[in-house]
């Protein structure tokens, strides 16, 4: 009894330190205001605003994949490669991870392979939304990488490709009338139309931690809706058992049921929206 008292005061009070290819220690979505990090079994996506420029990471360690991007307000985009994954360390309920301190604001549960519920009903389309797009999915198109990672509450994109870069992290909610999405990160360089951005709302924080709420009055099939805040309205346009249409300001977005056997590198648990863990012990202090 004495021995195991001795090894929980142990793990209570010295920080976990890790770097390698298991990274479940540190899994879940994790924010503060200059950064945000999102972490599964497998793979990390790292976020972060330092001094005038905006840095995204993105490793697979099982897999021997590390790749930096770095936007630069004059719009140079630079792209580095390292050797060791980054060094994360758990104290107090925080992630160290690139020098800044984040709070957990979203558990993930990784789960097998499993038949995901058909949208047979007006009343399913919610829970469709969510779950059909749940999951993780990454690794190299020829030399370039790219990740997806969508659970309950956030949606999160690393793809770099020599016409566009496309980095971003966001909140999302959705119901039976379709998704509110709300960008909270955004670093875009597109050679097509010409845009660079790179931006990180000043509360990123709370965005990340705080339910979004919906006003069903800003669904509207035929156009695209915009809240006063930022949140964009994807709204429903039609359902089928195995697939969802939405309006998806200048184009339709099909959502489609996965099969058991779909491409998806890690599945993520199904939680309802408001289904969440408390934080609130440990988001006193940023």
């Amino acid at each position: 009894m004495k021995k195991f008292a001795a090894l929980l005061f142990f793990a209570m009070t010295f920080p976990m330190s890790f770097a390698g290819t298991d990274l479940s220690s540190a899994k879940g979505v994790w924010a503060n205001n200059n950064a945000e990090a999102v972490i599964t079994d497998s793979v990390c996506i790292y976020y972060a605003k330092i001094d005038s420029t905006m840095q995204a990471t993105f490793e697979i360690p099982s897999s021997n994949i590390f790749h930096r991007t770095t936007f630069a307000k004059d719009g140079t985009v630079t792209f580095s490669t390292f050797q060791n994954p980054m060094e994360l360390e758990i104290k107090d309920d925080n992630l160290i991870i690139g020098g800044e301190r984040l709070k957990k604001v979203e558990d993930i549960e990784i789960v097998a392979p499993y038949e995901m519920p058909e949208c047979n009903y007006k009343l399913d389309v919610g829970r469709c939304l969510q779950e059909w797009q749940l999951g993780a999915k990454y690794g190299l198109q020829g030399d370039n990488p790219y990740c997806e990672i969508n659970t309950n509450r956030h949606m999160f994109v690393y793809m770099v490709n020599p016409s566009m870069i496309y980095i971003r992290a966001a909140a999302a909610r959705n119901n039976n009338s379709g998704t509110l999405f709300f960008q909270n990160i955004r670093m875009m360089k597109n050679n097509n139309t010409g845009e660079y951005t790179m931006s990180i709302k000043p509360n990123n924080f709370n965005l990340a931690k705080n339910d979004l709420e919906i006003d069903n009055s800003k669904f509207v099939p035929d156009k695209c809706t915009f809240s006063p805040d930022g949140g964009i309205y994807w709204s429903l346009i039609s359902f089928k058992p195995d697939e969802i249409l939405l309006n998806g300001c200048g184009e339709t977005y099909r959502i489609q049921r996965p099969t058991i056997d779909a491409p998806i590198n890690e599945w993520i648990k199904y939680k309802p929206y408001d289904e969440k863990a408390d934080f609130s012990a440990s988001r006193n202090h940023l």
